[in-house]
């Protein structure tokens, strides 16, 4: 049974009380739900559009293409589940719980060690989710998008019994709205960084600073990182991060491993069933996209040293007793980052040698941006 939605006045008026996100503007089918996932020539259908630093674009902010609706978990309808629908003058993915009834929108393809992003503008009141390596019938290791009351957003829950072991958490509890959080291992994940690149506090993010990394009214984006656990003896890592859209850092809120197996699989978005959404209310999604990783959780598509611009080199550098050090043609400015996306330094070097200490106590990959007027090059490093 296919499930149309009436446009112009009418989903324009539904929209009006969340938080001014944007509206339907076109006529719009949603389909029926799938038995499976869509295969174009024996092979699974996908988007796959090529971005920067290896991510691939999984929507193409016109249509479903590179997905299917499974409605063998979260709804009592096989027929409908909840509903999915894509404006393709905004190129926004809205989601909404019909009635009682919601669903999963699940990747055609398969994945195994990946780091996943998504722009998201959440309704309060509303529960969604990330699933990870999702069976047919939901099972997985979710990342949360449970924005309501008494749960959080990047956190995690045992979908389905899939593992064994407790691996509920929330980094924090919305008490009332999102202003209002409750902080618990929040706080502890960012008080070894530089809390104050977030906007936190000293001694790392409290419930107060969470309306700094978090816009309550608008578009924020959400980073998972999930890799390893394919074989037995391996631990499967969960790695979540959230930002405001346009922030330069992100914010870590969740970092768990278990040795448990969990085979490849797709991705899904979930619409919680069982009237847990605001009636009426979307969730927003865009710019959805992923990237290959090794079981390490190492990006796998960065190249040794990558650069952009006509006729422009990447300098030669490498990590030496502590420092950055090279010869650099021309003057730059650098950026330093870990795998996490964050941003460890920013400084400016001239034309010349190169000798740069580093932060004592950094250890791991660093990702490494010279910018000049003639382009940028993106090199990774080896370990300090």
């Amino acid at each position: 049974m296919k499930k149309i939605l009436f446009t112009g006045i009418i989903l324009c008026g539904a929209l009006a009380t969340v938080s001014a996100q944007p509206a339907i503007t076109v006529p719009v089918v949603n389909a029926n739900c799938d038995d499976g996932p869509k295969l174009v020539g024996g092979k699974p259908d996908t988007v796959a559009t090529p971005l920067d630093s290896g991510f691939i674009s999984l929507f193409n902010g016109t249509d479903l293409k590179g997905w299917w609706e499974d409605c063998n978990t979260h709804t009592t309808d096989k027929t409908k589940g909840g509903v999915w629908i894509v404006d393709p003058s905004s190129k926004i993915l809205y989601s909404r719980e019909e009635g009682q009834n919601g669903d999963i929108l699940v990747t055609n393809q398969n994945f195994d060690n990946y780091e996943f992003m998504v722009d998201l503008w959440p309704t309060f009141g509303n529960d969604g989710g990330v699933f990870n390596r999702v069976t047919v019938n939901g099972k997985n290791w979710q990342t949360t998008i449970d924005y309501i009351q008494g749960s959080g957003v990047g956190g995690s829950f045992n979908e389905g019994g899939w593992m064994a072991g407790n691996l509920n958490d929330d980094p924090f509890r919305f008490n009332g709205g999102p202003e209002n959080p409750t902080i618990t291992t929040w706080t502890t994940l960012t008080k070894d960084l530089n809390p104050a690149s977030f906007g936190c506090s000293v001694g790392g993010c409290v419930a107060a600073d969470f309306v700094k990394v978090w816009d309550v009214n608008g578009w924020n984006q959400l980073r998972v990182k999930f890799y390893d656990g394919l074989t037995a003896g391996r631990e499967v890592h969960m790695e979540t991060w959230i930002r405001k859209l346009g922030a330069t850092n992100w914010v870590p809120v969740y970092n768990e491993h278990k040795p448990v197996v969990t085979p490849a699989g797709p991705v899904a978005l979930q619409i919680h069933g069982g009237g847990r959404w605001k009636a009426g209310s979307y969730n927003l999604y865009k710019n959805i996209k992923i990237r290959r990783l090794n079981a390490e959780g190492i990006p796998t598509a960065i190249a040794p040293a990558v650069s952009k611009g006509t006729g422009f080199a990447a300098p030669t550098v490498k990590i030496e007793a502590g420092a950055l050090v090279g010869q650099l043609d021309a003057a730059y400015q650098v950026t330093l980052t870990d795998v996490s996306g964050h941003v460890v330094e920013k400084f400016s070097a001239q034309q010349g040698k190169l000798i740069h200490p580093l932060a004592k106590g950094f250890h791991g990959i660093l990702l490494a941006e010279f910018k000049s007027k003639r382009g940028a090059a993106h090199i990774r490093l080896n370990r300090i």
